[in-house]
C-alpha cells in the first residue's frame, strides 16, 4: 500500500519527536536549572558538575613533548605528543589489550602492565622524541592521565578511585588515590615518570581541540553515550566552601565535566510511550532519562519500537511481525544509519541488511523500507535536535551568544555525530530553529579526535 496511506501515523509520530522551538524552551531552561543545581552539590556518588581542576585552556602555540595515557574499557593507549605550535602535534602511540585476566588480577599487576607499556613507548617506539636524561630517568617525564571510569576528584593530580565497572574488578585499588598506584609502580619499575594531572575524556576533548582552535568554549561527545564540557567561573562553584574555592582566583574559569548523560526528569522531558517502554525494560530504568532519548546506544530500540506500532497497524510486512524483531536491542543504531545511507533506486542494501538480521514471511518491499526510512529519520533527528538543545543550555550558561559577535566554536567526537548521515545538518537546523540564523551561523560545530591522547599530554604541560 502507498505510503501516503499512512501519513496520520507519520504525522502523529512527527508531533512527538520533531520539537519546535516552544518545545524545546522548557528542555533548555531545564538543562541550565540542572547546571546551577549540579555546581552546588557535592560531587559523591552520582554527580553532575564536576570541576576537572583544569583553570586555564592552551593556546595553540605550546610546544614540547609530554606523556599521555587513555584508558577505555578495552584498550590502553599511551602516547608521547610532541607539541609543534600552530595547533599542530605529532603523536606516536602504544597501544595494548586490557585482557580480562588483568582486569580480574591485582591492581599491582595491572599497574606494572601499564608501567611497562609506559616504559616501552619512551625507550623504543618514541625515543627520539624525548632527551637523552628523559629516556634514562634523570628527568621527570609529566603524564596526563585520561580515566574513563570514576573517580573522587581532590586536585589536578589527585583522585580516589571509584568503582570502576566494564569488568575492571581488580583487587587492591578500591579507595586508593589513583596516582599513588601509578607512582608505587613507577617506583618498581625504576622509572621517573610523575602523574601531573587526571581527566575525564569530555575535558580532554575541549582542551585538545582548544589547542586547534582557541577559541573552542565547548568540548562534546556524541557516540554510545553522550556527555560535554565548559568553562565555568570559579566564583560560581557553590559546591565547594570558601577554603577550598580561595585556592583560585573567584574570576579564573575551571573546566567542568557536566555529566550532562544524566540530566533530565519528567518535568521537562517530552519522553514518549516509546522512551517510557525502553526505560522501563532497561537494567537502569530511571538513569539516564535524556541520554535514553538520544545516544547511539538507544536509537536502534527506539525505532524498533515504533516499527512494532507500524506493523500493527498494517503499515510495515503486510502486518506481520518479521521472526526476531520482537527481541529488545536487535535493531541497533548502525542498522539505521545504513538504511538511511542507502539512497539507491531498488533499497537491495536495505533490504538485505534487514534480511540478514531477521525472518520475514515475505521479502520486504521497496515500500516497507522507505517507511522504516523515514522513521529512522525521524527518531535520529530528535537525537539531532537533543544535542542541539545541549549546546544551545552550554552557550547561554556562558553568554557565548551575547558577549560579542565571534564565532562560536564547540569541539565535537563521537561516532553518532560523525558517521550517522545527515546528522550534523540536522544539529545546526535545530540550533537554527533556536538562536535564528544571526547567531547560529556564527556557531561552529568542528570534529575533535585525540582527546584522550592530546588533551592528556596538553593538561600535563599545562600543570608542569
Amino acid at each position: 500500500m502507498p505510503m501516503a496511506s499512512y501519513d496520520h501515523l507519520f504525522q502523529k509520530l512527527e508531533s512527538q519527536f520533531l520539537l519546535d522551538r516552544a518545545q524545546m524552551a522548557p528542555i533548555v531552561k531545564g538543562f541550565i536549572a540542572e547546571y546551577q543545581s549540579g555546581l552546588k552539590t557535592p560531587s559523591k556518588g552520582i554527580a553532575s558538575m564536576i570541576p576537572s581542576f583544569v583553570t586555564s585552556l592552551p593556546t595553540g602555540n605550546e610546544t614540547g613533548t609530554f606523556l599521555s595515557l587513555d584508558l577505555g574499557g578495552t584498550n590502553l593507549r599511551v602516547n608521547a605528543v610532541e607539541l609543534l605550535g600552530n595547533g599542530e602535534v605529532n603523536i606516536v602511540e602504544n597501544k595494548r589489550l586490557a585482557t580480562t585476566e588483568l582486569k580480574e588480577g591485582t591492581g599491582e599487576a595491572f599497574f606494572d602492565w601499564i608501567a611497562d607499556t609506559i616504559k616501552e613507548l619512551v625507550t623504543e617506539k618514541a625515543s627520539h622524541l624525548f632527551s637523552a636524561d628523559q629516556v634514562s630517568g634523570k628527568e621527570a617525564l609529566a603524564l596526563g592521565v585520561c580515566w574513563s571510569f570514576p573517580v573522587d576528584q581532590t586536585a589536578l593530580d589527585k583522585g580516589t578511585l571509584l568503582k570502576m565497572g566494564k569488568g575492571f574488578v581488580m583487587s587492591g585499588v578500591l579507595g586508593r588515590d589513583l596516582a599513588d598506584l601509578f607512582h608505587e609502580a613507577f617506583e618498581r619499575k625504576n622509572m621517573n615518570v610523575r602523574v601531573c594531572a587526571l581527566l575525564n575524556d569530555t575535558v580532554g576533548t575541549l582542551v585538545a581541540h582548544a589547542y586547534a582552535n582557541p577559541r573552542t568554549r565547548i568540548g562534546f561527545i556524541y557516540a554510545t553515550g553522550c556527555n560535554a564540557a565548559y568553562p565555568e567561573k570559579v566564583a560560581n562553584i557553590g559546591k565547594w566552601d570558601e577554603q577550598f574555592r580561595s585556592q583560585f582566583n573567584p574570576e579564573d574559569e575551571m573546566l567542568i565535566n557536566t555529566e550532562i548523560d544524566i540530566f533530565g526528569d519528567d518535568t521537562y522531558l517530552p519522553r514518549t510511550k516509546y522512551d517510557l517502554e525502553l526505560c522501563q525494560n532497561h537494567s537502569q530504568p530511571d538513569f539516564q532519562p535524556w541520554e535514553k532519548m538520544m545516544s547511539g546506544a538507544y536509537l536502534g530500540e527506539l525505532t524498533r519500537l515504533v516499527c512494532l506500532d507500524f506493523i500493527k497497524e498494517g503499515a510495515l510486512f503486510d502486518g506481520v511481525v518479521p521472526a526476531g524483531w520482537d527481541k529488545p536491542w536487535s535493531f541497533q543504531t548502525v542498522m539505521m544509519s545504513s538504511i538511511e545511507r542507502d539512497n539507491t533506486e531498488t533499497r537491495n542494501k536495505s533490504t538485505e541488511l534487514l534480511q540478514e538480521t531477521y525472518d520475514f514471511a515475505s521479502k520486504p518491499t521497496k515500500e516497507d523500507i522507505q517507511v522504516i526510512t523515514r522513521i529512522c529519520r525521524i527518531v535520529s533527528t530528535r537525537g539531532a535536535i537533543m544535542v542541539a538543545i545541549a549546546i544551545a543550555s552550554m552557550i547561554e550558561k556562558q553568554q557565548l551568544h551575547t558577549k560579542d559577535s565571534n564565532s562560536i566554536v564547540i569541539g565535537l567526537n563521537g561516532s553518532t555525530y560523525e558517521f550517522y548521515p545527515y546528522m550534523d545538518d540536522r544539529v545546526h537546523k535545530a540550533l537554527r530553529t533556536w538562536f535564528g540564523v544571526e547567531v547560529s551561523e556564527r556557531i561552529r560545530i568542528e570534529i575533535a579526535r585525540e582527546g584522550g591522547s592530546i588533551g592528556g599530554a596538553l593538561i600535563a604541560m599545562l600543570a608542569k
